[in-house]
């Protein structure tokens, strides 16, 4: 008869183990993947600009300026107010920025970015600006141009060197410089040449910005597809399929004439004396179990089938009770054939 043996309950215990490994390595794989990306994608509620430091005695410092100072007639300005104050001895909340552009004209409302830091807050407003007016035209090659000083008023707090209550500081723009389009023709340039010459920034654009770095970014990209990769190789080495190979179990051998190996299996439950390691009691239960079945009691074969295939190495007094049902069963059917003879 071949059947599989029952694995040793190390062996069990050594292949989970290796099985609980290999799910958590996965486990880990995919939730340092998953970390990865929330660190790319993810703000994070924070900057890495270091917190302002205002050295103002009132409390307070503005500063105002544009993201380039030479441009063509028509291109698009980015003019920003950069607002710092300490929260001992300002209101942040009552900062509020007055600006005149004039000839220039806002696109649209401005951005305003906030941080606060462990004692003072960063307030910066940003405005698009251009102008397509006559007024922003020159006839000449270029022109200067200038904004009017843009107001903070707040409100001051006790700690604040020129009392409580409302205040004003300016805040002076850099000038602009406003190039044409096209030049006007010189005495010194040829007749043969156009009467104007287009002129064009190519450099205009502003440099392009990232929040992580491409090398960076690639190198988070090949460590997330490494991890996952990984992480699918063990799922499918713990997930396969593994052939169990079949190991003939040799029947008990008698124990002298005249004893059949069901009776000399129930000695081995009977007596711990005669046991050689737990591989013989658990071979003995099988016995016992199949001849069980054979008798028509399938509700002792199963117990002792689950005894033999139980973790723990089987107690004497479980197997010894096993045998005393077993013999009952067997000697009432044995009484039973010989009344049918």
């Amino acid at each position: 008869m071949v059947r599989h043996a029952p694995d040793a309950p190390g062996g069990r215990s050594v292949k989970d183990r290796s099985r609980g490994i290999l799910a958590g390595l996965g486990l880990a794989g995919l939730a340092l993947v998953g970390a990865l990306v929330v660190m790319v994608l993810w703000n994070g509620g924070g900057s890495d600009t270091p917190e302002p430091t205002v050295t103002s005695p009132s409390g307070i410092t503005a500063y105002a300026d544009l993201d380039r100072y030479k441009v063509h007639f028509g291109d698009t300005v980015t003019a920003k107010v950069e607002v710092s104050v300490d929260r001992a001895r300002v209101d942040p909340d009552s900062i509020r920025i007055n600006t005149d552009f004039t000839p220039w004209k806002a696109t649209g409302p401005p951005t305003v970015v906030r941080r606060n830091g462990r004692s003072t807050t960063y307030i910066e407003t940003r405005y698009i600006l251009r102008c397509l007016e006559s007024f922003c035209t020159t006839p000449e090659e270029q022109s200067a141009q200038g904004f009017r000083a843009a107001r903070v008023s707040y409100t001051a707090l006790d700690e604040a060197a020129g009392g409580a209550g409302p205040h004003t500081v300016r805040a002076a723009w850099p000038q602009l410089l406003v190039t044409a389009r096209y030049a006007p023709p010189s005495a010194s340039q040829s007749t043969r040449q156009p009467e104007t010459q287009w002129q064009a920034n190519l450099l205009a654009l502003p440099a392009a910005t990232y929040r992580i770095g491409p090398w960076a970014l690639v190198a988070l990209l090949l460590a997330g597809a490494a991890i996952l990769a990984t992480a699918a190789v063990l799922i499918v080495l713990r997930t396969r399929p593994r052939p169990t190979p079949a190991v003939v179990v040799a029947p008990v051998a008698p124990a002298g004439p005249g004893i059949t190996p069901l009776d000399y299996a129930l000695e081995l439950l009977e007596d711990p004396g005669r046991v050689n390691g737990s591989g013989d009691q658990r071979r003995a239960l099988e016995l016992v179990a199949d001849g069980l079945v054979d008798r028509g009691d399938g509700t002792l074969a199963r117990i002792a089938r689950a005894l033999a295939w139980s973790r723990p190495v089987p107690k004497i007094e479980e197997t010894s009770g096993i045998a005393r049902k077993a013999r009952a069963v067997f000697g009432t059917r044995a009484e039973a054939d010989a009344t049918a003879v």
